[in-house]
């Protein structure tokens, strides 16, 4: 239901970017469920279609302002409205570049998210009416066009103040700040609410998050007490603030994911102190031993920019020497974007396009050979997959589910396609025990006997 006369507003919403983009959208879809607007899965539907826009580097940028441009061509008769870091970052310069977007909002925050709701109203009526009462599990899902899902990304902070000269998010978001353990434990209760198992804890630097009275360890036990709970998993852990501490912890939480997701951007100590970052590749190696005694079954992701300017052959083959070491389960490289206003874009010498891409090419090669190695070391063994999926449209013929193990994270490190006969009863969210039969790139292939 609306205002007054008002036309039922109905939302298609468009993400792109990190999974924190991801867990502002989802929380946007639950902060707008008991307004009388709806959400849907197909644009064609909508009376307003909303892209959540990344502006973190130039890639992003484009892939962002395709995105709404397309938009605009494509449902020429709908509302776009466009949110989130890019508009943040450039709001007037898209306002005068993209007449015909409706609205430009940046961070779905507070002020941001009332200015939205009124522009969902017409010129003939107000914006849409809140409705009373707390939504039920399937009114909730219905209300934001959603289908049950086995995870969810809960941000727990949000803003950055480390020193990172090739970053924008200080400027785009601001200093770093904790969202408070209510906030974060009312967030989760919501996503278990609507059948989530897995809480995907994410933010700028996630090991930073401390509450009034509790630490990050405190928190997660705080999580983990309710019963629904199944997995967590913490995203965007900085290295230098992953201490012996917290890796015992981590070793003793059965909830908690052995999985370590540690950016260390490169290797070389001379280009990490002029990215403004900590340590090299000795420390980097010590931390990466200790984890795996503490956690034999730890998973191992991270990132790396080459192409950094002054990055030279030399210090390239520190990175290669590094990763080989290393032998990361998974891993992405990305040539380094020059962002205006940050301390690098000022740099130089600057490392020539093909040059970088070469690099990129090669490092992506080491990390991809890992990732295979390390795959087809789990063939013949048992692994403990959660269900993401049983809709037959998502599978091929002869696989049951797909699903993930607990070195898996939703949507970058690939999946475990399922074969064989899965328990009575099963659902997304559950966890059964899956034989590995087969690596095929980053995915895995297995079995489940069910009793």
């Amino acid at each position: 239901m609306g205002g007054q006369g008002a036309a039922p507003v109905r939302i298609y919403l468009h993400t792109l970017g990190c999974p924190k983009n991801e867990a502002d959208s989802r929380a946007l879809k639950r902060s707008l469920a008991g307004t009388g607007v709806s959400f849907v899965d197909d644009p064609l539907e909508a009376t307003h279609i909303v892209v959540n826009t990344c502006g973190f580097i130039q890639d992003a940028k484009e892939e962002s302002i395709g995105a709404i441009l397309n938009a605009c061509a494509s449902y020429p008769g709908k509302a776009i409205l466009a949110v989130g870091c890019l508009v943040e970052r450039y709001r007037e310069e898209l306002r005068a570049g993209i007449p015909e977007v409706k609205g430009w909002l940046g961070l779905l925050e507070g002020r941001e998210v009332s200015e939205l709701l009124s522009l969902f109203s017409s010129d003939e009526a107000g914006p849409p009416e809140v409705v009373e009462g707390e939504l039920g599990v399937e009114a909730a899902l219905a209300a934001t066009g959603g289908t049950p899902r086995s995870f969810a990304y809960v941000k727990i902070s949000d803003g950055c103040d480390e020193p990172c000269t090739f970053c924008a998010i200080p400027g785009i978001k601001g200093g770093y700040h904790s969202f408070t353990a209510e906030e974060i434990v009312h967030e989760a209760e919501a996503c278990l609410a609507e059948g989530v198992r897995e809480l995907v804890l994410v933010g700028q630097d996630t090991s930073l998050w401390s509450g009034a009275d509790i630490g990050l360890t405190g928190l997660i036990d705080l999580l983990a007490a309710d019963e629904r709970v199944r997995r967590i998993r913490l995203m965007y852990l900085q290295p230098e603030h992953v201490n012996d501490g917290f890796l015992a912890y981590m070793a003793t939480q059965p909830k908690l994911c052995s999985y370590l997701d540690i950016p260390f951007q490169h290797a070389n100590a001379e280009v990490l102190r002029r990215m403004g970052r900590w340590g090299e590749a000795g420390a980097y190696l010590d931390l990466v031993e200790k984890a795996r005694r503490l956690m034999p079954g730890v998973s191992l992701r991270s990132a790396f920019i080459v192409g950094f300017p002054g990055e030279n052959e030399q210090q390239f083959e520190d990175l290669l020497a590094f990763v080989q070491d290393a032998a990361f389960d998974y891993a992405g490289g990305f040539v380094y974007s020059p962002e205006e206003g940050t301390a690098a874009a000022e740099l130089k010498p600057h490392v020539r396009k093909g040059v970088a891409r070469d690099r990129l090419n090669r490092l992506n090669a080491m990390l991809a050979c890992c990732t295979e190695q390390k795959h087809q070391a789990l063939v013949g063994s048992q692994v403990a997959v959660m269900i993401d999926s049983l809709d037959p449209d998502d599978v091929e013929e002869g696989v049951a589910a797909v699903g993930r193990t607990e070195g898996q994270a939703p949507e970058v490190d690939g999946v475990t396609y399922i074969e064989g006969r899965l328990p009575v009863g099963t659902e997304v969210g559950d966890i059964v025990m899956v034989s590995v039969t087969a690596a095929a790139g980053y995915d895995l292939v297995g079995t489940c006997y069910a009793s």
